[in-house]
C-alpha cells in the first residue's frame, strides 16, 4: 500500500509542471546567472569562498524549500477540496502513510534537483568538492523531513490549493531571497540575518552549506531542523486523521 502510494504521488507530481518548474527550472536558471555574474573567485562578501561554491549548496538545497512551501501544501489543499483525503480514511489509510508519501515524494525531488545544480556546477563552473559529504548529505536529509512536515501541515490547514499556492510562493521568496539565495548575508542588514534564523529556511541553509565549506556541522541549524520537522508531524497527522472541514 505504502510504496503504491509513493508512485502515485510521484506520477501525479509529473502532472503538476508549476511545481517542478519551481523546483527545477527555477533553482537552475538562477544558478546559472549568479554563477556566470560571479565567477567562482574567493570573495571577502561572501566569506572568503567563490560565488559558484557559495551559490551551488544554497540552490541545490531550494527544491527542498519549495516542495515543502508551496509543493506540497498545493497538492494536499487540492486533495482536501475533492475529497480525496475523505475517500482515503474511507479505505483505511493512515494518516502517516499519507504524510510519509509527502515526505518520499519531497525528497526525491530534492534529490534531483541536488544533483542538477551539483552537475551545473562542476560542469560548467569550477564548482570544489564539499568538505564533508556526510555532513551535506546530514543536513540535506534534516532538512528535507522539516520541509516536508511543514509541507504536510501547510496543505492541512489551507483551504484550498490556490490559497495554498499564494501562502506557498510568499512564504518562499520571502525567506529564501534573504537567507542566501539573493544578495549575500553580509551585505544584507543584521537584523534581517538574525530574524531569518528563526525561521526554518535559515537553519535548512546553515545545515547544508556549513558542512560543505568546511565549518562542520551545525548542530544548531540540525536540532532546529529536527525539531520543526517532529512537531509539523504530530501536528500534520493529528490533522489528517480529523474530519474534514
Amino acid at each position: 500500500m505504502t510504496t503504491r502510494i509513493v508512485w502515485t504521488e510521484i506520477k501525479l507530481l509529473g502532472r503538476e509542471p508549476i511545481t517542478l518548474l519551481m523546483s527545477l527550472g527555477f533553482p537552475a536558471l538562477l544558478l546559472v546567472l549568479l554563477a556566470g555574474s560571479f565567477g567562482n573567485e574567493p570573495d571577502p562578501e561572501m566569506g572568503g569562498i567563490g560565488g559558484v561554491d557559495f551559490y551551488v549548496p544554497v540552490y541545490a538545497a531550494a527544491a527542498i524549500a519549495v516542495m515543502g512551501l508551496l509543493g506540497v501544501p498545493t497538492h494536499l489543499a487540492a486533495y482536501r477540496e475533492r475529497g480525496v483525503m475523505r475517500r482515503f480514511r474511507a479505505a483505511g489509510v493512515p494518516a502517516w502513510k499519507l504524510a510519509g508519501a509527502q515526505i518520499v515524494v519531497t525528497a526525491v525531488v530534492a534529490v534531483v534537483a541536488a544533483g542538477l545544480m551539483i552537475a551545473i556546477g562542476f560542469g560548467g563552473y569550477e564548482l570544489n568538492a564539499p568538505s564533508s559529504t556526510a555532513g551535506v548529505v546530514a543536513g540535506f536529509l534534516t532538512g528535507t523531513l522539516a520541509f516536508a512536515a511543514l509541507g504536510v501541515l501547510l496543505g492541512t490547514l489551507l483551504p484550498t490549493a490556490r490559497a495554498a499556492q499564494g501562502v506557498g510562493l510568499l512564504l518562499f521568496f520571502g525567506l529564501f531571497f534573504v537567507a542566501g539565495g539573493g544578495p549575500p548575508p553580509s551585505l544584507m542588514p543584521d537584523a534581517l540575518n538574525t530574524a531569518v534564523d528563526f525561521t526554518p529556511m535559515g537553519p535548512l541553509m546553515d545545515a547544508v552549506g556549513d558542512p560543505w565549506h568546511g565549518d562542520g556541522l551545525n548542530l544548531r541549524a540540525m536540532a532546529f531542523l529536527a525539531g520543526t520537522a517532529a512537531v509539523a508531524s504530530l501536528l500534520a497527522v493529528r490533522t489528517l486523521s480529523g474530519p474534514d472541514d
